[in-house]
């Protein structure tokens, strides 16, 4: 199924409805902020760069020390505008994931894709974008929807996540998809765990996630 840029545009548009109340209406349904706040506390350094990725509001990065240089990458204007208030001392630029990432952004020590890749159409493109700008043993956290044929609406390879009211696709990975993707890319992993993302009320459903954090081990030209 080919994720047109008409779709990413229906993408952008939804966040961009919601950027203002993002925060708020969300937290209650996540179950992802311990994870995140837990990796940023054990590999995120004063001096360090750290990269957002599908930043939102900038909620889970802006309250990093002053001393720790935040960038944040979205689709969505309206949550990189929110992202910019939140944190004025980050830069924030509109981005979409599946095209490479700006050169000028230079590498990073951490990154963060949390939530971001339930919209990715291609794992190994877009983990090879991030890959690039990760620094010579830096750290990458990401989240992925897996796809587990016993779970409900796990088992196929995207769902239609507006129950027929918004249609946007939400793209499921195996394990063995996910992890050949990192052992190809020249990706370590430190640690994983298949545990609830966030609760979907349209679908009724939680919807579950693969938490990852891998380790660069090569310098990509």
């Amino acid at each position: 199924m080919h994720y047109s840029q008409n779709d990413k545009l229906k993408v952008a548009q939804i966040y961009d409805n919601i950027a203002e109340s993002y925060e708020e209406r969300t937290t209650p349904l996540t179950y992802f902020q311990a994870a995140v706040r837990e990796f940023l506390l054990e590999n995120v350094h004063a001096g360090q760069r750290v990269l957002d990725l599908g930043c939102g509001p900038g909620h889970l990065t802006s309250p990093l020390p002053l001393d720790v240089e935040v960038v944040g990458l979205d689709i969505s204007t309206a949550m990189v505008d929110a992202a910019r208030r939140k944190r004025p001392t980050g830069t924030y630029l509109v981005h979409d994931f599946h095209q490479p990432l700006p050169a000028e952004l230079g590498k990073f020590d951490a990154i963060v894709a949390n939530g971001c890749f339930d919209f990715c159409e291609n794992l190994v493109q877009v983990i090879d974008n991030v890959s690039v700008a990760l620094a010579y043993g830096g750290r990458f956290f990401f989240t992925i929807n897996e796809r587990r044929a016993e779970l409900p609406f796990h088992d196929a390879r995207w769902i239609d996540a507006g129950g027929g009211q918004v249609d946007i696709r939400m793209f499921f990975w195996s394990f063995s998809e996910t992890a050949a993707a990192i052992e190809t890319l020249g990706l370590r992993p430190l640690t994983y765990r298949h545990a609830p993302g966030w609760e979907n009320e349209t679908l009724q459903t939680t919807i579950y996630y693969g938490y990852w954090v891998v380790e660069h081990l090569r310098t990509k030209e």
